[in-house]
């Protein structure tokens, strides 16, 4: 039994619905929303690592002073609360591959604790670049359906940072996956795709795969409520989009127009 796991994203890429339809199972703890991002919790490395470590530890006997001991420690993070099933058999939550700075110190934990990796990225950089443009431009969220999903007026010079930001973002996810493959065992490593699960049918699949992969018995699931917020063609979500065409025409972004 795989009883720990983590979920490592960057931003845009479908995480949140991922970590809280996993949180829906019975069975399954997670311990906050990106519990270790800084906005969470400004602490240093130290106190993160620390953290990760217990949390993904849980001790097997719920009725003793471990797990009391384990629950006082964790409450050093003023965001934690304690488990509303203290029977729960899995134990994992989502976190950005920088928010603890030494890579190697979480995924030898991961590895020490015999925990699961899960890496969600993106395929598609322009889609990417467009959900980065929606959110931190024009401050269109997920989790605010008000003014989401009409189409994007684009910015092409200020869009193209986004595709930058995109590409580095990718680059950084490569160099995560690459150290993982050193430290950790093959079969405790999934990478998962944001494209795979944008429809019913592919959500459905996703979260089978997923969750046989942790090790986690669930016949069905409930959903996270949130939904995507952009139509996936491109055309219906950019009012501009012949611009678009024209600017990445003959570049290695080209391909991404037509997906």
């Amino acid at each position: 039994m795989h009883d720990s796991f983590l979920l490592v994203f960057y931003g845009n890429t479908g995480s949140s619905w991922l970590i809280q339809t996993l949180g829906n199972i019975p069975g399954v703890f997670v311990p906050g929303f990106e519990p270790l991002d800084e906005w969470a919790w400004n602490v240093e490395d130290t106190e993160r690592l620390a953290w990760l470590r217990t949390v993904l530890s849980p001790p097997v006997d719920r009725a003793g002073s471990a797990y009391e001991t384990w629950l006082a420690a964790l409450h050093a993070h003023p965001h934690f609360r304690d488990p509303r099933d203290p029977a729960f058999v899995h134990v994992g939550f989502k976190m950005r591959s920088h928010s603890i700075r030494d890579r190697m110190a979480v995924l030898t934990s991961l590895r020490e604790r015999g925990s699961r990796l899960v890496v969600l990225e993106r395929r598609n950089r322009i889609k990417h670049a467009l959900s980065l443009y929606r959110y931190h431009e024009e401050e269109k969220s997920q989790f605010d359906k008000s003014g989401v999903r009409p189409p994007s007026d684009l910015d092409l010079e200020v869009f193209h940072r986004w595709v930058t930001a995109s590409v580095d973002l990718q680059r950084q996810s490569d160099v995560f996956w690459a150290k993982a493959q050193q430290v950790m065992e093959s079969d405790a490593l999934r990478r998962i795709q944001y494209e795979d699960f944008i429809d019913e049918a592919g959500k459905a699949v996703t979260m089978k795969h997923l969750t046989g992969f942790l090790g986690i018995d669930a016949p069905s699931y409930t959903p996270s409520g949130l939904e995507k917020a952009t139509s996936d063609s491109l055309r219906e979500s950019i009012v501009n989009f012949d611009a678009v065409v024209d600017r990445y025409a003959g570049s290695e972004f080209e391909r991404f127009l037509s997906n």
